[in-house]
């Protein structure tokens, strides 16, 4: 059991060194003048205070402390239950006491707070707390760490000991419903197009058993290493719809927009899980700062991971920007041939129409999801139009009169 800080912490004035010292002098005093109640009453009080202490002093050992999550990734207003598990495995008794900071995000409440639980543990007996919470709004918290306290059944003296433990919990954005939106030449959320005879080299999702009389340029090497027999390599068919979202941060914060970014992440959140469903190939990109410094850069993908990597880099990005969009595009990821990208950010700002043009001369057709509607832009660039949304075209009304309140 690994800790940060050992100290000690005194709750009775048997314990103050001042009173100690004085029953010292006291009981030499009784013993001198042969006051036999006043060296009593002396010696009472000094065993009291130094058995208190060495009490104190193996309380904790052979202490087993564990802390447990039903789940520590999860979607708001969910619950989240905590179970505190505490072992006594040793024949002397003790006190003991613990301490747990748990964020307001997660107890829904604007300030943390702190779960405090205490129970004498007899020899080799075990108690258990839970508490249960609903968190509020995504984002990622820490729990933790906790103060452990052990002391005599009396609760004279206490040994304290910070466990250096931390407990990361992940909450995912809020699954919203969204409407059945058809983007122009495609039908993402449709049923899904035919399995095409025609393999796409550039784009591997999987290893099988080889079979026989299939090209030997299909064996996958490394992984027949791995298997201790041949596997050959599953290509997405040519006719397949890969999709790569992209999410640009710009202007949310210098805008004061933290409300509609947040309505963004829902409904990517939301659009993920349907694409998970009609079992999509997908990828995500952003340009937002993520919390951990985990990628900003998920490679499209169909693996059953896929929706929980994403979901989890949502609940992590920030409202602040990490550079351009652009320059992650361009530098960072090699879009596979014949994807469609669906680019969400705030309006229609130069880099918006910087990415357009960088995803159009790659051949890579590209719709917009924006927060703020430019009447004034849309009058001068009408063709834009069958490619752009925006928040109340995506979001039901149900979801918008949710939001207000």
């Amino acid at each position: 059991m690994g800790y940060h800080s050992n100290n000690e912490s005194t709750s009775s004035i048997f314990m103050v060194p001042f009173v100690q010292l004085i029953m010292l002098l006291l009981l030499i005093l009784a013993f001198t003048y042969h006051v036999t109640e006043l060296g009593v009453f002396s010696l009472i009080i000094l065993v009291i205070g130094i058995g208190s202490y060495l009490w104190s002093r193996v309380s904790l050992h052979k202490i087993k402390f564990t802390i447990k999550f039903d789940k520590k990734r999860l979607f708001p207003n969910e619950v989240l239950k905590i179970e505190i598990q505490v072992t006594n495995s040793k024949l002397l008794p003790v006190l003991f006491k613990t301490r747990l900071f748990i964020p307001g995000m997660i107890t829904g409440s604007n300030e943390g707070q702190w779960v405090s639980e205490e129970t004498v543990l007899f020899w080799y007996q075990r108690a258990s707390f839970s508490r249960e919470y609903i968190p509020k709004k995504r984002g990622v918290y820490n729990v933790g760490s906790p103060l452990l306290r052990g002391g005599d059944i009396f609760g004279f003296s206490f040994k304290n000991i910070l466990l250096n433990n931390t407990f990361e919990i992940v909450v995912y954005p809020r699954i919203v419903n969204i409407c059945s939106v058809k983007f122009h030449k495609r039908e993402f959320f449709g049923i899904p197009e035919l399995w095409s005879p025609v393999k796409d080299p550039v784009y591997i999702y999987g290893t099988r058993d080889y079979q026989k009389g299939n090209p030997a340029r299909d064996i996958h090497w490394k992984a027949s290493a791995r298997h201790n027999r041949l596997q050959e390599k599953l290509y997405e068919p040519t006719v397949q719809t890969k999709l790569l979202i992209l999410l640009d941060v710009e202007n949310f914060d210098s805008e004061g927009q933290k409300e509609n970014f947040e309505r963004i992440l829902e409904i990517i959140a939301s659009m993920i899980v349907k694409i998970n469903r009609s079992n999509i190939p997908v990828g995500f990109i952003t340009n937002g700062h993520v919390l951990g410094d985990k990628s900003k850069i998920i490679p499209i993908s169909r693996s059953p991971q896929q929706m929980t990597l994403i979901l989890e880099t949502l609940a992590r990005v920030g409202i602040k920007n990490d550079g351009y969009l652009l320059d992650i595009l361009s530098k960072g990821y090699n879009i596979p041939w014949g994807t469609s990208c669906i680019y969400f950010g705030y309006d229609h700002g130069k880099q918006t129409l910087i990415v357009k043009e960088f995803m159009n001369n790659r051949k890579h057709h590209i719709w917009f999801i924006l927060a703020k509607k430019d009447n004034k832009y849309l009058s001068t660039n009408n063709t834009h139009n069958i490619d752009t949304f925006y928040l109340n075209d995506i979001l039901i009304e149900e979801n918008q009169k949710y939001e207000k309140q």
